[in-house]
């Protein structure tokens, strides 16, 4: 690649070939040396924050799914050891691979074949670069457009947009962008009757699923999106939907139930809306998600 396009240079919204036939890292060949050295100048307290819900965390579980179980035994030597039954990767804090999402025609990112795919070629990578917080959901309530977590709600390019300024930080190509909305600091708060129903019925609020969005993401020139909500975009889905034009023709990983509010409440009191980020995808081949394994440092 010598020169990124705009969004609007992109032949139907399509990144495929941007970094050659048989890329699978898609946006994440953003966070080049240089980036990521810069990124790690921006650790000057040593504080860190663990971005990671528990495995067990939603809970009950979405989409019907079954909770995890923890098994721990005893070997022979006396020891402990343990496994997981139920352990759905994108049950907590994860990330949607480039195998969750088809394109719109069908085909998956790069227009490359699925045994092409998987976490494992990101866990080889590493994920790391600086990270930027826009915590929506605070800045709308400051707007008196508070979101309610059981309601859908799009955030437009415009209100992103709006809360970056507000935060005082620069656009840099090879940023992770992580959006709060407080989605999952209401469901914590929330009564047991209140969580049971969103086991079925996941409407919240979350980005616009338009155009505008998805041209102010990829000029912006990020190299990876998480939320704090369940999928990122708004639900119910409308007739478009982010996901197979983040994934599929942007090659943009998606993180989605992130843990945001220690972040947050830090970068609130400091005034610094930046920090490092380290990811460590899990080294599964062909998986089609992996937990977060996110680690933020300032």
């Amino acid at each position: 690649m010598t020169e990124r396009p705009a969004y609007a240079d992109l032949p139907g919204g399509d990144a495929s070939g941007l970094f050659g036939a048989g890329d699978a890292l898609g946006a994440l060949n953003l966070q080049t040396p240089s980036a990521i050295a810069h990124a790690a100048t921006l650790v000057r307290e040593g504080a860190v924050f663990s971005l990671n819900a528990p495995v067990d965390w939603v809970d009950p579980p979405l989409f019907s799914r079954k909770q995890v179980e923890h098994h721990v035994f005893t070997t022979p030597r006396g020891n402990l050891d343990d496994w997981l039954d139920g352990y759905y990767l994108q049950a907590s804090s994860q990330w949607d691979g480039f195998l969750h999402a088809r394109r719109p025609d069908g085909g998956f990112h790069n227009r490359l074949p699925a045994a092409d795919h998987g976490v494992h070629v990101w866990a080889a990578r590493g994920i790391a670069g600086r990270a930027v917080l826009l915590d929506i959901g605070a800045f709308l309530a400051d707007q008196g457009r508070p979101l309610d977590w059981r309601t859908r709600a799009e955030i437009t390019a415009a209100d992103l947009e709006a809360c970056r300024a507000a935060c005082g930080v620069e656009q840099r190509p090879g940023d992770i962008l992580l959006i709060r909305t407080g989605w999952a600091t209401e469901y914590e708060r929330a009564l047991a009757s209140e969580r049971a129903a969103v086991r079925e019925d996941t409407t919240g609020p979350g980005l616009a699923a338009d155009e505008a969005l998805l041209a102010y993401l990829w000029d912006w020139g990020i190299s990876a999106l998480a939320c704090d909500n369940i999928a990122v975009e708004a639900l119910p889905l409308g007739e478009a939907a982010l996901h197979p034009r983040l994934i599929g023709l942007l090659g943009v990983p998606l993180g989605e139930l992130w843990w945001l509010d220690e972040l947050a409440a830090h970068c609130a009191r400091d005034g610094r809306y930046e920090c490092l980020l380290t990811s460590a995808p899990i080294n599964l081949r062909g998986g089609v998600g992996s937990p977060a394994n996110a680690i933020a440092l300032k």
